[in-house]
């Protein structure tokens, strides 16, 4: 048995106990009910694009844990990063992208070389080269997912499945 008094509760006009609710964040579930759905039924081109802003805000986050000294952090945000960049590499189509997509190839595999140096030497610059590489791709990207979406929108462009993933760069 406790001896402290309970906690009064502040009444509203009309008499009653007023009560005062906590805002609440989803479940984590739900979270993960939504990310999945948006991403099972996004378009090709725009789980690409998915991919480089995953890849750019683990950059970051790695970024930030290296000023503020922690290596875990860092090795876990370059580490998904890594991840992206090898899948990436694995949905590249060199039969129809050909030249474009092994230059692609080539400057994927070139960054996951220098995350892997910033993760082991702990460089700054080597995580900021791979943001200044990523970033105009994924904006081209984008271009390029916004002009299939009207081209789809008018229908003329040929209908693909949902979360078929053909890339040829």
């Amino acid at each position: 048995m406790s001896s402290e008094s309970p906690v009064p509760q502040p009444e509203n006009q009309s008499g009653g106990s007023l009560r005062i609710s906590k805002k609440t964040t989803p479940p984590p579930q739900r979270v993960d009910t939504y990310r999945n759905a948006h991403i099972e039924t996004a378009t090709p081109e725009r789980l690409l694009v998915m991919l480089y802003d995953s890849a750019l805000k683990y950059l970051n986050l790695a970024a930030q844990a290296l000023e503020a000294k922690e290596r875990e952090g860092v090795h876990r945000n370059l580490l998904k990063v890594q991840a992206i960049l090898l899948e990436l590499m694995s949905v590249l189509n060199m039969e129809v992208g050909g030249d474009m997509a092994q230059q692609l190839y080539d400057l994927y595999d070139y960054m996951y070389r220098q995350l892997i140096a910033a993760n082991t030497q702990q460089k700054g610059e080597n995580i900021q080269e791979v943001i200044e590489l990523l970033t105009p791709l994924r904006t081209a990207w984008q271009e390029a997912a916004d002009t299939v979406a009207h081209l789809r929108a008018e229908g003329k462009f040929e209908h693909q499945h949902p979360g078929v993933r053909n890339f040829a760069g």
